[in-house]
């Protein structure tokens, strides 16, 4: 009996020891006796293992790790002296922090990543220098690719990266870099050999950049309206841009002077009381996509205000390299004009340009310029250039507070607008040969002046002065008039017409080159391209002519008179019109000196008949 139960109890021993850890024990120690010590270290894309030796005490992590994986809740400090360290799979700091000091190296094997914020609280700092760099770099490339990248998502905020080299990383979906969080600190960021997109901020706070150099051509960067503000003394190649994803500018911005690529629609927009402004810095060029455009002032207060430096003075020298102070506007994808919009400025809106250049806008037949409502513009020194239609004016509301010394090359049309705001264009804007300016059919119910313009002014409606308005042609003028439009005076209210032209700067009116006239035109009318001539309702008082030669007029005269119209001409003219040059009514009060006409018009003046 008591062998039996020694036999039973021995048994029992033995399977205890065999469930035991002691066998494992034994063979760690039997592997540290070659030398070949087994870390605890989590597999690739541990999911949420902590990175790091367990054998480290709480709180803190080793100075030099071999490889970091995992998920990293401690506070981790990679020291000058380490070794480069591999990083494999998922790295995430959630909770805890990273700090690399100068000079350390981080080896990424194919596939890792390294993340920071995404879940948790945690941040990164890299304290490299200009001398000691950190760098971030692929352990090796194989048939899958390299590494996928940094990215600081939205709670790495208090993140400082500077002095960072980061080489042969990202995807096609995400960048080398790729920032979320905020508040983050990047200076002298190299970022070498990307997959795709070398730096991407997708927060509407973006970071500060002080110093990057970006490698590569075409889009090498995206950001954010907001997050591009941020971006200053980016090093690019020549061909290299920052993509600007469609979005809103709330607050006020300055883009530093880089070179954008603007995909879809930027709006400039803020609240009521608090409006968002936009400020383009001299050295920034904007490449459009064919579908972008930016909206300022559509649902709340913005402004957009661009300020270059003026052309250098002819003869003087170029401008050392990298030294330029232009600001250009223009299409990304095609050189031919109306290859993208433009700037449609709208009722909250104010647009204010300085020497700016903009080319090979005006898509759907659209000023790459367009102001309507009571928006807001200042145009000041501006070269169009390309352009199907360089501004347009909708509207008697816009407020046109400067429009001068603008240059329009290849812009068959260089202004569109209506009859009240023609008279807010200075007379020292320059045009080439083939430009004009389009006036639609509108009224006049304020004070205007039409000055000069060195391109021809074709007025393709009627146009009507009333409500106490007074029109005035300054000398020099050159209007051309579409079939039938007629030039009304005084037909509702009181109101008055003065042409002030000189032997040496008459104003000329005429017709529209019947090449040019309207399609709906009927092809008599496009062949004779005759037009209604100035009509002179009973409430006109006052209005007076002077050195003024019409042409091709098709009623009965070239002026005419109603009712108790009130006009004074001198040194007038109409050649090859219709009727007579002036006719006027009983009630009518006229005064004339050196009223002809000339080239088969048929009489000088058309006095009435049977006047009480």
């Amino acid at each position: 009996m008591r062998r039996t139960i020694l036999t039973v109890l021995m048994g029992l021993a033995c399977g205890c020891y065999l469930l035991s850890d002691e066998p494992k024990a034994r063979k760690k120690t039997d592997a540290g006796a070659k030398g070949e010590v087994e870390r605890d270290t989590p597999a690739a894309d541990a999911g949420d293992t902590p990175a790091g030796q367990t054998a480290e005490p709480e709180g803190q992590a080793s100075e030099c790790p071999t490889v970091l994986t995992g998920v990293e809740t401690k506070a981790r400090t990679i020291a000058s002296s380490c070794a480069p360290v591999r990083v494999r799979g998922l790295y995430r700091v959630d909770g805890g922090t990273l700090r690399i000091e100068p000079g350390v190296e981080l080896r990424f094997e194919p596939g890792a990543v390294l993340e920071v914020g995404r879940d948790q609280p945690g941040t990164i700092t890299v304290a490299g220098t200009v001398d000691q760099p950190v760098r971030m770099i692929a352990d090796s490339v194989s048939d899958s690719g390299g590494w996928k990248g940094v990215r600081l998502h939205a709670h790495a905020d208090g993140s400082s990266l500077e002095h960072l080299e980061i080489a042969s990383a990202g995807t096609e979906d995400h960048a080398s870099l790729w920032i979320e969080a905020a508040e983050v600190k990047l200076v002298g960021l190299i970022v070498r050999s990307p997959t795709a997109l070398a730096l991407e901020l997708v927060g509407e706070r973006g970071p500060e950049l002080l110093g990057a150099e970006l490698s590569g051509a075409g889009v090498v960067a995206r950001a954010t309206p907001a997050a591009a503000a941020g971006l200053h003394d980016l090093k690019l190649e020549p061909t290299a841009r920052v993509a600007i994803a469609a979005g809103r500018v709330a607050t006020t911005l300055e883009w530093p002077p880089n070179a954008y690529r603007i995909e879809g629609v930027l709006r400039v927009e803020g609240e009521a009381g608090l409006p968002a402004q936009l400020s383009l810095t001299p050295g920034t060029t904007l490449d459009f996509t064919p579908d972008a455009r930016v909206v300022i002032g559509g649902l709340g207060p913005g402004s957009l205000s661009a300020s270059a430096s003026p052309p250098p003075p002819e003869g003087a020298p170029p401008p050392p390299p990298g030294a330029s102070g232009r600001i250009e506007l223009r299409a990304a994808e095609d050189n031919r004009p109306g290859s993208w919009a433009g700037l449609h400025v709208q009722d909250e809106g104010r647009l204010s340009l300085r020497y700016v250049e903009l080319a090979h806008g005006g898509a759907r037949d659209e000023g790459v310029v367009l102001a309507e409502g009571s928006a807001s513009l200042s145009l000041e020194g501006c070269r169009f250039h390309s352009d199907l239609v360089g501004v347009e004016l909708r509207g008697m509301d816009v407020s046109v507070e400067a429009f001068a010394n603008n240059e329009f090359t290849a812009v068959p049309v260089a202004l569109r607008t209506t009859p009240a705001l023609l008279g807010a264009l200075g007379p020292d804007n320059r045009y080439d040969e083939a430009a004009q300016i389009h006036v639609e059919r509108g009224k006049i119910e304020a004070d205007a002046t039409w000055a000069a313009q060195a391109a021809p002014i074709r007025i393709q409606g009627d146009v009507f002065v009333d409500k106490g308005a007074t029109l005035t042609l300054a000398a020099g003028t050159s209007l051309r008039f579409d079939p039938g439009v007629i030039l009304g005076v005084g037909y509702y209210e009181r109101a008055t017409v003065v042409m002030s032209g000189s032997a040496e700067h008459p104003i000329l009116l005429g017709p529209t080159p019947s090449s040019e006239a309207s399609s709906e035109a009927s092809s008599e009318a496009e062949a004779q391209a005759a037009w209604g001539g100035i009509v002179l309702g009973t409430h006109t008082t006052k209005a007076r002519f002077e050195h003024v030669k019409l042409r091709s007029t098709a009623n009965d005269a070239g002026i005419e008179l109603r009712d108790a119209a009130d006009a004074t001409l001198v040194n007038v003219d109409c050649a090859s019109c219709a009727g007579a040059t002036v006719k006027w009514d009983c009630e009518s009060t006229i005064g004339n000196i050196a009223v002809t006409a000339s080239e088969g018009t048929d009489a000088a003046m058309i006095a009435p008949t049977q006047c009480k």
